[in-house]
């Protein structure tokens, strides 16, 4: 039997919320999540980052400064879930670092994932494993997103279903069961939590809306559906990816204007949890597959939006053919599998193995994804 190894993995997401560290046991392809936690990201951190999402320009010494800021984040996270855990550091195989995208642009094809690897890997002392994404791309793939081929790990049980992770962006992984001789297939939906996040904290002066009770005593605005969902990205084939240099508040605000439409921040906040909620839903319903044992299809939901009780109430109504469920349900903590994924992908690339991506991304071919920093 083989040894169990333990991997850490770093995430910060498109939301810039903090840094999310999991620790995870290996062992005969079975993974098992053994601690979590969330740390946030230092205020004039974390303004910096949501800055570059609407204006995406940067001097190059204040780059390299984020590049450093973002690393020591995602080292003190590393330490923190090493001393709760009474850990020492050759107990660990691997940290696989996903770092803080600060711009994703498939049409160059480019993308930048600040927290550099080299300050972890020293600091720490642990291997670790970053800058996953630019290989995809390199072989004509979108670079995202990644979760599918993850998810497939992780919840193969469960095939035939979906798998929705709603963070800043939502994505959805498309698992085949294992007699639909079909490949997992995957994109960004478009906006998660991103738009209505950054309208909770600048119009309502809250971080964002637990559970959705903000948002469910607003009126949906139809109009502005309407247009929000006219937006191409929705109406594009896979594989595609997005983030928040396309969906961002300038762009809401610019259909406001345009619309002359005077709204309250409640009744935004309903609106932007529709969009969320019917973009996931509509592109899910374009996907035709069958349950063998004539039930519902599962809709597995990762990522913060699993806490969002309104959200899934929202794409449990459009989706009523389905059944839409928080990942919890099945014993995985739903804020923890995009880390718990970061950490896989380390262990994918000690073992020189190629990730299951190029019927998700569009590739040419399957990658061996990212590099190697040594302490």
């Amino acid at each position: 039997m083989q040894q169990p190894k333990y991997f850490i993995g770093l995430m910060s997401g498109t939301s810039a919320d903090g840094v999310d560290a999991a620790l995870i046991k290996s062992s005969n392809n079975e993974i098992q999540l053994i601690d979590f936690i969330s740390t946030e990201l230092p205020k004039q951190l974390k303004q910096a980052l949501l800055k570059l999402n609407d204006k995406p320009n940067i001097h190059l010494e204040e780059l390299c400064s984020l590049h450093k800021q973002v690393a020591d984040s995602f080292i003190s996270a590393t330490q923190t879930l090493l001393s709760q855990n009474t850990l020492q550091i050759e107990e660990i195989t691997a940290i696989g670092s996903h770092g803080q995208t600060i711009y994703h642009a498939p049409n160059i094809p480019m993308t930048l994932q600040i927290g550099h690897p080299a300050f972890i890997a020293k600091d720490t002392g642990i291997t670790t494993v970053a800058d996953f994404r630019v290989d995809d791309m390199a072989l004509g793939g979108q670079g995202a997103p990644f979760a599918p081929a993850f998810h497939k790990a992780l919840f193969s049980q469960e095939a035939p279903c979906f798998v929705v992770n709603i963070g800043g962006i939502a994505n959805i992984s498309c698992l085949p069961g294992k007699q639909d001789n079909q490949k997992i297939i995957g994109w960004d939906t478009g906006p998660g939590n991103s738009l209505m996040d950054e309208f909770c904290h600048t119009e309502l002066n809250i971080p964002y809306d637990p559970s959705g009770d903000n948002a469910r005593q607003g009126d949906i605005h139809d109009d502005l559906l309407d247009e929000m969902l006219k937006h191409p990205y929705f109406l594009a084939d896979y594989p595609k990816s997005t983030g928040r240099d396309t969906f961002h508040a300038k762009w809401v605000k610019t259909l406001l204007s345009n619309l002359n439409i005077e709204i309250s921040a409640i009744d935004l906040l309903a609106t932007l949890c529709e969009l969320t909620a019917q973009s996931i839903a509509q592109q899910i319903k374009s996907v035709k597959y069958s349950s063998k044992d004539k039930k519902p299809l599962k809709v597995w939901i990762v990522g913060g939006g699993a806490y969002n009780d309104y959200l899934l109430e929202r794409l449990q109504f459009h989706l009523k053919s389905y059944s839409v469920v928080s990942s919890h349900l099945t014993g995985i903590n739903p804020n923890a599998v995009e880390a718990m994924m970061c950490a896989w992908l380390a262990e994918q690339r000690l073992n020189n193995q190629p990730v299951e991506l190029a019927s998700v991304t569009g590739a040419k071919r399957n990658a061996v994804l990212g590099g190697i920093w040594h302490p």
